[in-house]
């Protein structure tokens, strides 16, 4: 058929493995990076919603494998075995997608029977993470594009094969995320993610990997993702094909080095931000005909919340920052286009901005931890928004620093 996607996603598979799996098999087995964990990271196998050229996940809500995508896993699983990675592997991370969850099962399960007679066990072969992490974007077209919507952990455990996992993880994103009725495909309080959160979620993922050394030495991790979250973290190029995997070196930074290329991953900033949005959501009731949002954030461990417009956003936090920071610093921190703006048509067709405000305060949160970052701004944004809990102190003017050093 003109439009199937099977001839392609197998090609596309076969070229990888001829051309560049054995060079990523040989670099899993290289030593490691000093302070790193050292992650296979595998693209899911070819899901039902790509079988006709993509149309298919217009209707697929949470895509399964299909017999194509079967193949490729049962295939990958061959060629790890093969190079002895799959016995080295300490740990495995998973999206929770289903084509992600069934890859996994494929990849990893052992299938094997331990004595005459006894059942074959199902168990996976390491510890398995489900992570949201490391799903695949959701912006506002995967409302339509549905192969990016998921299902609740709920609706996950009504499927058999799946009660090998271990929920907690997606568990806990929910409740520190804010994320309503288990939808952690939202990742957050609204249901849908903007590009610049998906790529902040890029730089946590690799945190979050690099950090894993904390409760292992020398870690050795499959992940199981999307071509979308490799490219963002990873900045795989081309678009990987379905069940094709690159070997990197993640350090606790956040900073990822691709074993085979010996080249450290461009990334977007590491820094820690300065504190964390938890949740922007609009207010039902209006205070004086005013549309109020209620801002909750965390600053180390204390989270309070305040309620505030966005006119006075705009006019105390937004404008001034953008005033005071020279266009290439406010270019180079990513600011520009996230707050709501008056002449946005696209901002103004919704009737709740409480997406865009969080969006830009989590940027802003980004800005802050840069050391570019002027301390006049910070100390702006932290008295208004933080209500003095960074404790910025402003530097004092040269001939008064002289002045101090003197006497």
């Amino acid at each position: 058929m003109a439009l199937s996607g099977t001839n392609k996603s197998w090609a596309l598979f076969a070229d990888f493995l001829s051309e560049e799996a054995e060079r990523e098999v040989s670099a899993f087995s290289q030593p490691s990076t000093p302070g790193t964990v050292r992650v296979l990271v595998m693209r899911h196998a070819m899901g039902a919603h790509n079988t006709y050229a993509g149309m298919g996940s217009i209707v697929s809500e949470d895509a399964e494998i299909n017999d194509c995508g079967k193949a490729q896993a049962e295939a990958v699983k061959r060629c790890l075995q093969e190079a002895g990675v799959l016995k080295s592997l300490h740990l495995a991370v998973v999206s929770p997608f289903k084509r992600t969850l069934q890859t996994a099962l494929h990849v990893l399960r052992e299938d094997r029977a331990h004595g005459p007679g006894s059942e074959v066990s199902k168990a996976l072969a390491v510890p398995t993470i489900v992570h949201p992490l490391c799903a695949e974007q959701t912006f506002v077209h995967s409302h339509v594009s549905r192969g990016n919507r998921g299902s609740t952990v709920e609706e996950l455990s009504c499927f058999p094969e799946f009660g090998v996992f271990d929920w907690k993880e997606v568990e806990e994103y929910c409740k520190h995320r804010r994320v309503h009725d288990g939808k952690w495909w939202h990742h957050g309080p609204h249901s849908e993610e903007t590009e610049r959160s998906f790529r902040r979620r890029a730089v946590q993922l690799k945190k979050w990997l690099g950090r894993l050394q904390d409760h292992r030495s020398a870690p050795k991790v499959l992940m199981v993702c999307h071509g979308g979250i490799m490219q963002a973290a990873f900045d795989y190029q081309p678009h990987p094909p379905n069940c094709a995997f690159r070997v990197y070196d993640v350090d606790r930074s956040g900073r990822a080095r691709h074993v085979a290329a010996e080249a450290w991953v461009a990334s977007e900033s590491l820094a820690d931000p300065a504190f964390q949005v938890l949740s922007v959501v609009r207010l039902n009731e209006k205070v004086d005909g005013v549309t109020m949002f209620r801002v909750e954030i965390a600053v180390g461990q204390e989270e309070f919340y305040s309620d505030i417009s966005e006119n006075v956003l705009r006019d105390n936090l937004h404008d001034p920052v953008k005033e005071a920071l020279p266009s290439e610093l406010y270019d180079q921190f990513s600011l520009g286009g996230l707050f709501p703006s008056w002449w946005s048509w696209l901002n103004r067709a919704r009737t709740d901005l409480s997406i865009y405000i969080q969006d830009y305060l989590e940027q802003l949160s980004v800005a802050m931890a840069d050391v570019a970052f002027p301390k006049p701004c910070a100390k702006l944004v932290d008295e208004l928004l933080l209500q003095g809990r960074l404790q910025i102190q402003e530097e004092l003017p040269q001939e008064h620093q002289d002045s101090c050093r003197v006497s």
